[in-house]
């Protein structure tokens, strides 16, 4: 017999882990070939609709350049004319938004404002024109602009005055700290001059915005905006502000009217209400939170003045609010008074871009009382103090300081004489003689 001897040969097959490492790198290329198809229609459309921004935008810009000096301007703009100030213009299937600003220059050459010095039989500030076309247009990562600037002259070199009496309108925009807000909205609005006033313009890089060539008269509206930002503004007198603060401004011949506004970011306030008692929330209980800020007086008309917490969860919060110091307070008639407020006593300064959380501990009311804060020279509250009230011959009565600083003492007799004693480990033992009891009171006791 005859045996063949040979070599058995094995055929490695694929395995699971090589399976899922080929389709992971599969994957990896489509997603990356999908990703760059994107971003290509993404740079092909963006083009697209840039191409006609730009088309837009040259085609005001040579159009404004054809009109005599005389005739530029924007409908209610300051110099006035028949532009738009703000059209939406459909192109290629792009909603644009175009937006021509035409303002009077002063040029430094020969002098600014009441220095200017040509010409010389009758000097004007209003040296040129300056034309700034701004369009706009929704991309998928947002809104895109596009920008031309000029500026324009007389053909024969001679500066035009107003043709009616006319002064200048200086707006400085700045924020809580002091310093210039740019890019901010400044719409300037006044009916009863002639020509009518209605314009939009923005701050520069140092906060201000000026409006040459305003015609003289009273009553400009001015209101100052910013996306995420606080406003600010002048106000018109009214039955429930008849002292508006700031009011309306007026324009003087060949004068300047300059004005400061402030604004900031956005805030938010969130409020809640507690049993002192036993911690637990309380519902429906309305509170009047108040601003520090006023736009009127005698009477006094504060910017920002509601009454909240009528809802049933016990908890209100509060968007979109200014940097302000704010107070609250609740009326007895809810038969609440306030025995703590945490973190801090009341008022409370809400500062630009921050969120706050004031959390009120509620007690039952009683016609007086005295809600008493214990706090250091500088100002840090001081929680666990021994805080005691006397008053001859009956009441004498010892708390601590709770959590936040703070001790209630309900259920006492109007007037003054009270004594109170202050003292905690570490500092001085310090004592506040004709303390006065009206009513819902509170007391700051500062020691060291």
């Amino acid at each position: 017999m005859r045996f063949f001897h040979g070599a058995i040969h094995r055929q490695r097959g694929m395995t699971l882990i090589d399976t899922m490492v080929g389709s992971a790198l599969l994957l990896i290329v489509f997603v990356g070939v999908a990703g760059v198809f994107q971003l290509s229609v993404d740079v092909v459309t963006n083009n697209k609709s840039r191409a006609g921004a730009i088309a837009l935008a040259a085609e005001r810009m040579e159009y404004v350049r054809s009109l005599s000096y005389s005739s530029i301007g924007t409908s209610g703009g300051i110099p006035s004319g028949a532009l738009a100030q703000s059209e939406t213009i459909t192109l290629n299937n792009t909603d644009y938004t175009r937006r021509t600003t035409i303002l009077y220059g002063d040029d430094p050459y020969d002098g600014l404002a009441g220095a200017d010095t040509y010409p010389s039989e009758s000097p004007t500030p209003l040296d040129y024109k300056s034309v700034r076309v701004d369009v706009s247009w929704t991309s998928r990562i947002g809104e895109r602009h596009i920008t031309l600037v000029t500026r324009i002259e007389p053909r024969n070199g001679t500066e035009v005055s107003c043709t009616a009496p006319c002064g200048a309108i200086s707006v400085y925009v700045v924020n809580a700290a002091s310093q210039p807000v740019q890019n901010a909205r400044v719409d300037i609005i006044n009916s009863t001059v002639n020509p009518t006033v209605s314009l939009t313009t923005y701050t520069n890089t140092d906060g201000v915005a000026s409006l040459l060539g305003a015609p003289v008269g009273s009553g400009y509206s001015i209101v100052i905006t910013k996306t995420g930002y606080s406003s600010d503004q002048t106000w018109g007198s009214s039955g429930q502000n008849p002292s508006p603060s700031p009011p309306h401004v007026s324009v003087a011949n060949n004068q300047t009217t300059s004005m400061t506004f402030a604004i900031d970011y956005l805030a938010s306030k969130t409020v809640v209400t507690r049993s002192q008692a036993t911690g637990g929330g309380l519902a429906a209980v309305p509170f009047t939170l108040r601003g520090n800020k006023y736009i009127g007086s005698n009477p006094t008309v504060y910017k920002f003045e509601e009454v909240l917490g009528n809802g049933g969860t016990g908890t209100t919060t509060l968007a979109n609010m200014e940097w302000d110091t704010y107070a609250i307070s609740i009326d007895p008639s809810t038969g609440y008074d306030i025995a703590s407020s945490c973190d801090a006593p009341q008022p409370q300064y809400l500062a630009p871009a921050s969120s706050q959380t004031t959390v009120l501990y509620l007690a039952a009311h009683t016609s007086d009382s005295l809600l008493v804060d214990v706090r250091t020279n500088t100002g840090v509250l001081v929680p666990g103090a021994t805080v005691r009230l006397e008053k001859n011959p009956s009441i004498d009565t010892t708390l601590t300081s709770d959590l936040c600083g703070q001790a209630f003492f309900s259920s006492l007799s109007n007037g003054g004489n009270y004594s109170l004693t202050i003292s905690a480990a570490g500092y001085t033992q310090k004592t506040f003689t004709n303390v006065n009891v009206n009513g819902t009171s509170v007391f700051s006791a500062p020691f060291d």
